[in-house]
């Protein structure tokens, strides 16, 4: 399906990763906020503070994506990937044995967040590569994963509570996030031109051949240090993809990225206990995301179908999922009985997923496929600023209803 090069069944090996990545990711997110009543029970600790434990996750871990440029070039991405995901199952096993909350965020944050983050970067920029057709349906398919992860997770991490406890399922959960490190060795790179690669080099004519014994140019004697200083510097910048930043298409992406990112996170930590402070049982609001996950998965290949097939334009499906989301929020405080959460929940998570499918498609448009991994690192690091800064920040109102309220201002 629109793979270049022949090579479709690598195009697929880089969905498959990048969905087993949103699903791992959306999966200790989700899980962590089922876990986080008995979390606030055993460390003894306010909400927000296993709230802002959680958000920083994805918060500090962007930090670390600005490292994937580098780090591709250094080792490849298959390499890097498979060593993020059997480092991520590592950190969320050695995470069940904290015995403060600061030990696991240490051991979350630190590791299970840049380990994400990069793996999601580079598996992001890999698919693409890869796809350019029928990409929106493709990139439907791989970020899928968040909903699988919401369906499945979700009721699992409740299931191994009741049985295991709060240890015995981060233990679980982390043997099965190592899934990632499998996936990533099954990455291959995706062929570039001859004229894109690095050791590629013009034939020189004989009349362009310069002289082993000629003089020396007198601008290459006459360099001063601070030129040879600012060549290094824009080395550099070019190493970590610093340049992409200086371009306006780039922020018009980021905004677009950060504004679902934050909103859609902040949703996933605190709509279970939002759900059980109106009344619902644990069970029920266990079934909220369940169904939630369901409508994710739904909508977002419905509309990417729609998209791809151009019966609807790409920025106007964006502004339609966008308006959607945020009146979802803005009516949640309304929203009192089983069904009409089960439908809200429905609606904000598929036009959410939506986002986060089409802005992908969005920044490839924008910015071209080769800036694909600095820009998302940028944006990461961008989203990683609000996160933490912003992650704590619907605790800090008197009543849940306010909460919602603030939450629904993200997506606007």
């Amino acid at each position: 399906m629109g793979s270049q090069c022949g090579a479709s069944n690598a195009g697929w090996y880089a969905v498959l990763c990048l969905h087993v990545n949103w699903l791992l990711l959306t999966g200790l997110l989700k899980g962590l906020g089922v876990l986080l009543p008995t979390l606030q029970e055993q460390f003894t600790a306010d909400t927000w503070v296993i709230g802002g434990l959680i958000a920083t996750i994805t918060g500090a871990g962007s930090f670390a994506g600005p490292l994937s440029k580098p780090l591709e070039m250094l080792f490849g991405t298959r390499i890097v990937v498979t060593v993020c995901g059997f480092l991520l199952g590592a950190s969320i096993i050695v995470s069940s044995f904290s015995t403060s909350a600061v030990q696991m965020a240490l051991a979350l944050s630190l590791i299970s967040g840049p380990c994400l983050m990069i793996a999601s970067i580079l598996s992001r920029a890999m698919t693409g590569r890869y796809f350019t057709t029928n990409y929106a349906t493709v990139n439907a398919i791989a970020t899928s994963g968040h909903s699988v992860g919401l369906i499945a997770i979700a009721p699992l991490t409740q299931v191994l509570l009741d049985t295991y406890g709060w240890r015995g399922a981060l233990l679980l959960l982390g043997a099965m996030s190592m899934l990632l490190g499998v996936c990533g060795f099954l990455l291959r790179p995706p062929p570039p031109s001859a004229e894109g690669r690095e050791d590629y080099l013009p034939i020189i004519t004989s009349e362009e051949e310069p002289s082993a014994y000629g003089p020396k140019s007198p601008n290459t004697q006459k360099r001063s240090r601070f030129s040879i200083l600012k060549d290094a510097v824009k080395a550099q910048r070019n190493r970590f993809g610093c340049t992409v930043c200086s371009r306006a298409a780039f922020w018009i992406a980021a905004l677009l990225y950060c504004g679902y990112a934050l909103v859609g996170g902040l949703w996933l930590i605190y709509f279970v206990a939002y759900a059980e402070s109106k009344g619902f049982s644990g069970p029920e609001a266990v079934t909220f995301t369940t169904a939630a996950g369901i409508g994710n998965l739904v909508i977002k290949i419905l509309v990417g179908i729609v998209v791809d097939r151009c019966w609807l334009k790409l920025r106007l499906t964006l502004l339609v999922s966008i308006t959607n989301c945020s009146l979802a929020l803005f009516t949640l405080p309304w929203m009192n009985s089983y069904w009409l959460m089960l439908i809200n929940a429905i609606i904000f998570n598929g036009f959410i997923g939506v986002q986060a499918s089409l802005s992908d498609i969005y920044t490839r448009e924008l910015l071209g496929a080769e800036d694909l991994v600095p820009a998302f690192s940028s944006m990461g690091l961008i989203s990683a600023t609000i996160h933490i800064t912003f992650g704590f920040f619907p605790d800090l109102y008197s009543t849940s209803d306010s909460k919602q309220e603030i939450v629904g201002l993200g997506p606007t």
